[in-house]
């Protein structure tokens, strides 16, 4: 029988009414936009690796009051959907462009010559050209090999964080390898337009703590005289290795799985680091004339604590677990607040969302996402109605949503993971397969093909590819149309190289080497 903590998050999922107030009823006609008078304030937070069953408002067993108490006085996107891993989710936001138009299907590695090509315009960009003060604070992951590829040449005026994907909390090292060589270097830079610093003096400061510091300091600076603020927080938390200070952990007694228990500490510890800084953008008057934005890049990875429960798969991988992303759009600007969007959004959403808040002409923007303001602020219907999921020529590997349809093609099977105890997975055999048709078919001898009706089926339990052959044909059909344009893999066929090794400078991870 199932515990009360999955319960709880089957009735988040099936019946979201249940965890919030009301469910919109999907009015079929489309609102005109509606700016607000004065450009509005944008606080923009990523969360790294926070899974769908891993905050409160899905009815997780971790406690996160403030970003609860956010997510229930705006709208809640319960369809928001990111790209499985870090760097191409990331490349949608800053991008509003789909990874096969910018090359960044792959994660883009601290060891390889590749980043977000140049000639792609960003949001920060864009809102810098309509007058915002721009910031960027926590991890990038867009590259760094070149200097044209790292925040203050992309539309930043300041960048206080990390190049990679992934360091060490406290002491913000990173530890690579290419070519026979080994390297342990910092990774935490303050870069300012053309004057880049590294930042020496945190080591042993926890990195939510750092981010959240530097976020309230700029907040403070911020007066009237001063242009309108778009802050940009990518969090590192709650991406692996598991490290938080021991007060947070120790407030989860009734988890006994350790790692779930110092897992759940480090998203309190994000909690707590986004309600200071919500906090001080409303003690300095920002919060009256502003919108914040909270959206995961990927699901939860279970080997590090993460869950998607009863979502689906996880991290890196194309199920609903891996893609189907926690969000939130909160603030006073909202027409409506206090219920969960249903429709569809996609993080090349946000670009021209945040474009046409700021007064910006979308219309003849090159790109993919859809202006979503008055749809989330007035509950009118999503003019999304399909997108991409991935479409990677170089590796055969497709999958697409169209209304409540989706299609897979070449997708490795995953499973459910309920969070421990219920579930007696293993939880450090990321790969298992558990599905006994294909427990021995390591290469089939064609790409297996699903089909799903994920409005019908949101935890994809009911192949329907055999059953439905006509819509099955159809998706095939909308599959050929979405190859088209495409740009490829620019990261992933690439070798690591020795290039970025640290040794050979200065100790950091720095730029000019490609």
């Amino acid at each position: 029988m199932a515990t009360p903590v999955v319960m709880s998050a089957l009735k988040c999922l099936l019946i979201p009414v249940l965890c919030l107030l009301t469910h919109p009823n999907g009015i079929s006609h489309v609102a005109a936009a509606v700016a607000p008078p004065t450009q509005p304030h944008i606080l923009f937070i990523v969360a790294d690796d926070l899974g769908w069953n891993d905050v409160g408002w899905h009815g997780s067993e971790i406690r996160t009051p403030h970003l609860d108490e956010l997510a229930k006085s705006g709208v809640i996107l319960d369809h928001s959907y990111v790209q499985p891993i870090c760097s191409p989710t990331r490349s949608s936001i800053m991008s509003g462009k789909f990874v096969s138009h910018t090359g960044i299907q792959s994660l883009i590695l601290a060891t390889k010559e590749c980043g977000l090509p140049t000639n792609i315009t960003t949001i920060a960009q864009q809102l810098k050209g309509l007058g915002y003060a721009t910031h960027a604070i926590g991890k990038w992951h867009q590259g760094y090999c070149k200097k044209a590829y790292t925040p203050s040449q992309r539309g930043f005026d300041t960048f206080y964080g990390y190049y990679t994907g992934e360091e060490d909390y406290f002491s913000h090292l990173r530890t690579d390898s290419a070519d026979g060589k080994h390297w342990t270097g910092l990774d935490f830079h303050y870069d300012t337009g053309d004057q880049y610093e590294n930042v020496v003096d945190m080591n042993g400061s926890y990195s939510a703590h750092v981010f959240a510091n530097r976020a309230i300091n700029i907040i403070n600076q911020q007066d009237s005289s001063k242009p309108a603020l778009y802050l940009y927080m990518p969090f590192q938390s709650v991406h692996s290795p598991i490290q938080v200070p021991g007060e947070y952990p120790a407030k989860y007694p009734n988890i006994k799985d350790e790692q779930r228990r110092q897992f759940a500490g480090m998203v309190s510890a994000l909690d707590e680091a986004v309600g200071n800084v919500t906090a001080a953008w409303k003690q300095k008057g920002l919060y009256d004339n502003s919108i914040i934005v909270f959206t995961t890049d990927n699901g939860g990875l279970v080997r590090s604590g993460g869950n998607n429960y009863p979502l689906r798969g996880q991290k890196f991988t194309l199920w609903e677990g891996g893609t189907r992303g926690v969000a939130f759009v909160s603030g006073p600007l909202l027409n409506k607040t206090g219920y969960v969007y249903p429709g569809l959004v996609h993080a090349v959403d946000w670009y021209p969302t945040l474009v046409e808040l700021a007064g910006g002409a979308v219309q003849d923007l090159d790109i993919d996402g859809f202006p979503m303001w008055s749809h989330f602020s007035n509950n009118v219907t999503s003019p999304r109605t399909s997108f991409p999921y991935l479409i990677d020529n170089e590796t055969k590997t497709f999958a697409i949503r169209v209304g409540a349809w989706k299609l897979m093609i070449g997708v490795k099977n995953n499973s459910w993971y309920p969070p421990p105890p219920e579930s007696t997975v293993d939880f450090t055999d990321n790969d298992h397969n558990f599905d006994e048709e294909l427990a021995n078919t390591a290469k089939p001898k064609k790409p297996i093909v699903h089909l799903f009706n994920v409005d019908d089926d949101p935890t994809e339990h009911n192949d329907l590819a055999k059953s439905q052959p006509e819509q099955l044909a159809t998706m095939m059909k909308h599959l050929e149309d979405m190859k088209h344009p495409y740009v490829p893999d620019l990261c992933g066929p690439l070798p690591r190289t020795s290039k970025a090794d640290t040794d050979m400078h200065g100790g950091v991870y720095t730029h000019g080497w490609c």
